[in-house]
């Protein structure tokens, strides 16, 4: 059994996470929900090859960097059409795109399409215990209000701030000095938590905000040497208890 000494520095008394890729995932993946769902409409294709297609996709459009003001639910859909459009577009055409899109616009506002990390809520848990206040920064459309609901993130959760309504997304330091403003700290009493080097540890940075970049798959070892030196890093959530 693995143990850990805390990453979190004492003087810390509100930790800020990130949300998707660091506190849950897509289940099993995106190409898997949207190849069973496209199937039904035409596509002929593997779940890999969807999947590789959407992460193109999506690194073009610097994910939900593309929602950075304040936005209404069509200029959501809109979004998120532009990007389901292209992820098939080198498939061939589908029998009903607009139906198609529709379904999986629906699906990825469930809960169930979703899962938890394995030490995710252990570790929330925990931290609540020891008395930080905890903030959700996201960049994310206004649907993960209805994820964190049906995770029932408000166990845990003293606030949530998500770009798409707050009108800012990360690495804009806005959005973590309005964390910062919630929690009722400093920036020295705070630390963030994420899985992305641009948006989570680069924005909680140009805040002041100390960061912990959280690399499942090994990344840090791909890094410049002077760059793993002055990154803290961990593999599990469960480093930070």
């Amino acid at each position: 059994m693995m143990t850990y000494s805390s990453k979190i520095p004492k003087e810390i008394r509100a930790v800020f996470l990130d949300a998707g890729g660091t506190l849950f995932r897509p289940y099993p993946s995106v190409g898997y929900h949207y190849r069973a769902v496209a199937a039904r409409y035409g596509l002929v294709a593997t779940e890999e090859d969807v999947e590789m297609a959407f992460r193109r996709v999506w690194e073009k459009h610097d994910a939900m960097g593309g929602l950075k003001g304040h936005v209404t639910e069509k200029n959501e859909r809109d979004f998120w059409y532009k990007i389901v459009s292209e992820v098939f577009r080198g498939f061939g055409p589908l029998s009903d795109f607009e139906a198609c899109f529709t379904e999986l616009f629906d699906l990825f506002s469930r809960p169930t399409v979703w899962r938890f990390f394995p030490e995710t809520e252990d570790v929330l848990r925990a931290l609540k215990k020891k008395g930080y206040t905890l903030g959700l920064i996201s960049n994310w459309d206004s649907r993960l209000v209805n994820l964190c609901e049906g995770f029932d993130l408000d166990r845990f959760m003293d606030f949530y701030l998500i770009s798409a309504i707050f009108g800012a997304a990360k690495p804009d330091p806005k959005i973590f000095r309005a964390a910062l403003e919630k929690a009722n700290v400093k920036a020295e009493e705070s630390v963030h938590v994420g899985d992305s080097l641009e948006d989570d540890v680069r924005g909680a940075y140009q805040a002041g905000i100390r960061a912990i970049w959280l690399d499942r798959s090994g990344r840090r070892e791909k890094l410049a040497g002077h760059e793993r030196e002055v990154l803290t890093v961990i593999r599990d959530l469960r480093e930070l208890v």
